[in-house]
């Protein structure tokens, strides 16, 4: 008996990506699977990106906000109505290559536990190249260790969350999977109660893959799926914005997961220690007109503190 897949694609102004996208959706094979439904949750995008995006042979269904209620809430709206066994999230700057589902669905066919939660496959450049796009669940050390900038020193020495020591070549299991191709077994996602929506954009995969794992399940990276993601996506166009949305994501997970005062030790290091760092980066690489955006940033979380760490404690 064949799986069922649906998925969903949050938009928010990402131009030809989404359109792109659904091509190479609609282009992809699906002999080993069904395809219930493409939905597609618009956060009230303001650029003509949903111009004619109805134009294809996919069953296409289309949710617009009257606001941008950010990635993790938009991600649960899709998935109330979603049908299939799997629900696939996948970002609008996501390329899917022809064998893409038929690998992956084959490798689930073949190796599937009830254990399993969570699949990731394969990420690649625009050049072919492996992105390293599996991460361990963050301690106060590896936030640290992140936040400073220390792993772009040395990623052996120094190691974050990110499993930038890591080729990335083999199938395996870890802790959790970047969102832009997140699939999830439909019943545990409802079970689990769908993504935090405390957390606006950013970490809300890491805190569904952590709760999950905490209760007995797993996630798997397989190699055998491939795709193409370019990456930065629509958040290129507001850096300061999502500078702000990331460090205020990683004080809500810390404060969530780690305690209230290792979350506290976290915000220092972020709130002082870590502007330090980044001018200087952006200095050394002569970025110099990127340090408006910066300041802005980090302006927004100042601001924020209160709410940021009502929302980690509460």
């Amino acid at each position: 008996m064949q799986n069922s897949l649906s998925i969903i694609i949050v938009n928010w102004n990402s131009g030809t990506q989404l359109k792109d996208c659904i091509k190479s959706i609609e282009k992809a094979k699906k002999d080993n699977f069904d395809l219930k439904e493409v939905i597609i949750v618009d956060n009230a995008s303001t650029d003509d990106s949903l111009n004619n995006i109805e134009d294809t042979n996919l069953p296409l269904k289309i949710i617009k906000n009257p606001e941008n209620y950010g990635f993790a809430k938009a991600c649960n709206i899709g998935a109330k109505g979603a049908k299939g066994d799997f629900i696939l999230f996948l970002n609008p700057d996501m390329i899917v290559f022809e064998d893409t589902f038929t690998n992956l669905f084959d490798y689930i066919y073949k190796n599937d536990r009830p254990e399993i939660c969570i699949y990731g496959i394969q990420l690649l450049d625009e050049n072919g190249n492996i992105q390293k796009t599996c991460a361990r669940f963050p301690d106060l050390w590896k936030l640290i260790v992140r936040t400073v900038g220390l792993d772009t020193i040395n990623s052996k020495i120094f190691k974050s969350y990110r499993m930038e020591d890591w080729d990335h070549k083999e199938t395996r299991e870890i802790d959790q999977v970047i969102g832009a191709f997140f699939l999830v077994k439909r019943h545990l996602f409802e079970r689990f109660k769908g993504f935090d929506e405390k957390f606006f954009v950013y970490f809300e995969e890491v805190d569904f893959s952590k709760r999950a794992y905490e209760l007995g399940f797993r996630t798997v990276y397989v190699t055998e799926a491939k795709a193409y993601h370019k990456g930065g996506g629509t958040s290129e166009k507001v850096k300061g914005k999502r500078l702000f949305y990331n460090s205020q994501s990683r004080l809500i997970y810390a404060f969530k997961h780690l305690g209230f005062v290792k979350g506290l030790i976290l915000m220092g290091f972020i709130y002082f220690v870590e502007p330090i760092s980044r001018t200087g980066f952006l200095v050394l690489k002569r970025k110099f007109n990127e340090i408006p955006e910066l300041i802005k940033g980090y302006l927004y979380l100042y601001k924020d503190t209160l709410k940021t760490i009502k929302k980690g404690i509460k």
